[in-house]
C-alpha cells in the first residue's frame, strides 16, 4: 500500500503506541520484537509500505480503532465550530477506513 507522509505519521505513532503496550502485543499474538519491526517498517516520510501477512490483523485492528478515534475527534471539532478542521479528520479517518478494511 502507499502512504501519504501524514498517514504515515499517524501508522508510526500508532503502532509504537503498540509496541509500548505488553497486552496489546499479547492481544495481537505477537513478540516484542515483532511489534518492534512491525513499527520499524512503517517509511516516516511515505511511500511503499508492504505488511508481513502475519502483522496484517494488528495493523488492521489498531488503524481502524484509530479511524473510529478519528471520527470523534471530527465530531467534537465540528461541533466546536472547527468546520474544516472535522473535514480535514474526518477525511483521514475515511482514508483509513477505505485502507485498512
Amino acid at each position: 500500500m502507499n502512504l501519504t507522509k501524514n498517514d504515515a505519521g499517524e501508522v508510526l505513532h500508532k503502532l509504537a503506541v503498540l509496541a509500548d503496550s505488553p497486552d496489546l502485543i499479547e492481544d495481537y499474538g505477537l513478540t516484542q520484537e515483532q511489534a518492534d519491526a512491525l513499527r520499524d517498517s512503517v517509511p516516516h516520510n511515505g511511500g511503499a509500505w508492504t505488511v508481513v501477512p502475519e502483522f496484517i490483523n494488528a495493523v488492521r485492528g489498531e488503524m481502524q480503532d484509530h479511524a473510529r478515534i478519528l471520527r470523534n475527534i471530527a465530531y467534537d471539532a465540528r461541533h466546536g465550530g472547527e468546520v474544516g478542521q472535522a473535514l480535514q479528520i474526518d477525511k483521514q479517518a475515511k482514508r483509513f477506513e477505505k485502507i485498512f478494511k
